[in-house]
């Protein structure tokens, strides 16, 4: 029998498996008492650059069932290891070009393991977060594509959490900005891919794809006058259809290629039969979410 853990307390640790049991209202979890655990892409790397990084926030967060940070983390780390990050790109935006991009995970670099802040995110945030009127964390893509000149996609991850809103009326709490805070600090001068007026004129906003979409714009600009920003909502199978289609409606028509809601699976299906990621395909078919199967996999390995 173990004790689960609380808000003022740790909770018991399984001797035999090395996990501590979770239980609320949305069901069962657990996470591992050693983050790294939760890890099958350079879990040595994680460990010494990841966790406890400065730069990235809530990394206390890497050790749960149901960690979308360690998820993007295993999938995008293997992709990058395979050298098949192109093949992914050329997937959700149709950028046939046979050259591996950076890969940032949090606005560190993982492409030859330096992991040093991203120098273009730094920027952006100074541009738009320097004087917030609220102390709340500054804008972290979970994970982003680049190759200079070419192309910058931010991806929004989501795993068991939603796409949430900003809605008319005042801040839901001292964190948050209001709807329209947001809409006045997050766009500049020429933005092309929002539509500012339709988006003033909404009842409500996705916050963070908004902001995504505006920060790949902007430090797409900044990078190079012919390099294409996009914006990725990447979630399961059957979820935050009805939030993209709404969010899709405050872009430009002419730019509504520039984002996309593409799934988990979608990536999956992609490797499949590519031998060089057939560990990362084990992994997606065997993941779960609050013990249950994470992913509407057809032919889900045991």
């Amino acid at each position: 029998m173990l004790r689960t853990p609380t808000r003022t307390r740790r909770g018991d640790i399984c001797p035999e498996h090395g996990i501590r049991c979770h239980y609320s209202s949305a069901g069962a979890t657990y996470s591992y008492a050693k983050p790294a655990r939760n890890i099958i892409a350079s879990p040595d790397q994680f460990s010494r650059n990841i966790i406890g990084n400065p730069f990235k926030y809530e990394s206390h967060r890497l050790g749960l069932e149901n960690s979308e940070d360690s998820l993007s983390w295993n999938v995008w780390r293997s992709l990058q290891e395979a050298g098949v990050l192109h093949k992914i790109v050329e997937l959700f935006t149709g950028e046939r070009i046979e050259v591996e991009p950076f890969l940032y995970l949090w606005g560190i670099c993982s492409t030859d393991d330096d992991y040093k802040p991203w120098d273009l995110l730094v920027e952006a945030r100074g541009h738009f977060e320097s004087n917030l009127p609220v102390d709340r964390p500054l804008t972290e893509p979970d994970i982003a594509l680049h190759l200079p000149g070419k192309y910058l996609i931010l991806i929004e991850a989501k795993f068991t959490s939603p796409n949430t809103c900003y809605e008319r009326g005042p801040r839901k709490d001292a964190a948050s900005l209001t709807l329209d805070e947001l809409l006045a600090i997050y766009q500049f001068s020429g933005m092309r891919i929002m539509n500012i007026r339709r988006s003033l004129a909404a009842d409500r906003v996705h916050y963070q794809l908004w902001r995504n979409v505006v920060f790949a714009e902007w430090m797409a600009r900044n990078d190079h006058r012919q390099t294409k920003a996009y914006h990725l909502n990447l979630v399961r199978d059957g979820y935050e259809d009805d939030g993209a289609a709404e969010f899709r409606q405050l872009i430009h028509p002419s730019r509504r290629g520039r984002f996309r809601r593409v799934t988990w699976e979608q990536i999956h299906d992609r490797c499949r039969s590519n031998s060089r990621v057939s560990r990362l395909c084990r992994y997606l078919e065997r993941k779960t979410a609050r013990l249950q199967p994470a992913f509407n996999i057809r032919g889900r390995g045991i």
